[in-house]
């Protein structure tokens, strides 16, 4: 595992006293993020999260390695597309980063998963007429990769064009455990109104609870308040009718922003 990036809600004294139980459907049981660390020797690594033990990278199951799109390094010049390398959640490139802040993004592509009889697969209704449910599933992660002790907030602080993302308002590793941790959701450009932000911090838990939970206001803004310190990941997901119901019932859209919170 990577040794992880360097790194304020809505009505706080609620969201952060309560543990609440997440009930994804099976189809989306696993969390997906990034990690990504420092350059050394001019060389980006960073990986893909697709599991259940944040942060800790594993293997992708060989019939989902499909679904997932080459992470990207995003700097204020552009962005770049990382060479898998080694392990098929690994990424890798070569970048001339100066000290500064810096987004590496993940991308799970549209897919189509369906339950009935023996479970979920990934079809969709047309090609399982028996199934009783189908939805279409995007999801985005996101974290901030700050080098050479950089900590500004101007670049990262801006929508990056995910479909639904997690905005930092300030940079991560200007927070401090007890701290306000501001962040604003977008939702295809438009900041989401009322959407339940949840996160968790590394080793939580058995991932069915979240450490902090509450909804964003009607700027889509909400204050994340991690209460320990070290790595933590916040998630959102989006949900409306799907336009095609010959295909599915429902689009999801599901997005992390991982991070670090120091003392």
């Amino acid at each position: 595992m990577l040794s992880l990036f360097n790194g304020r809600t809505l009505r706080t004294a609620l969201a952060v006293a309560a543990f609440s139980l997440s009930a994804l459907p099976a189809a989306q049981a696993h969390d997906f993020w990034v990690n990504a660390a420092e350059p050394v020797g001019g060389i980006v690594k960073a990986e893909i999260g697709y599991g259940h033990d944040f942060p800790k990278a594993e293997p992708i199951p060989e019939d989902r390695v499909h679904l997932f799109d080459a992470l990207q390094l995003v700097t204020p010049k552009g962005a770049m597309k990382l060479d898998q390398v080694g392990e098929n959640y690994a990424f890798q490139g070569r970048a001339d980063l100066q000290r500064g802040s810096y987004l590496v993004l993940g991308t799970y592509f549209p897919t189509f998963w369906s339950k009935g009889e023996g479970g979920w697969s990934q079809t969709n209704r047309l090609q399982r007429p028996d199934a009783t449910y189908c939805e279409e599933v995007l999801m985005f992660a996101k974290t901030v990769l700050n080098v050479d002790g950089g900590r500004d907030d101007a670049f990262i602080s801006k929508p990056a064009g995910q479909g639904l993302e997690i905005v930092p308002l300030v940079n991560p590793a200007k927070v401090r455990t007890g701290e306000k941790f501001p962040v604003q959701v977008f939702y295809k450009g438009k900041p989401a109104k009322t959407v339940k932000v949840e996160a968790v911090f590394a080793g939580f838990s058995d991932k069915e609870y979240k450490a902090f939970q509450g909804r964003t206001d009607l700027e889509g803004k909400i204050d994340i308040i991690p209460l320990k310190a070290g790595q933590w990941f916040a998630e959102v997901e989006y949900s409306e009718p799907h336009p095609d119901k010959t295909k599915a019932d429902d689009l999801i859209y599901l997005s992390t922003l991982s991070f670090r919170i120091d003392d």
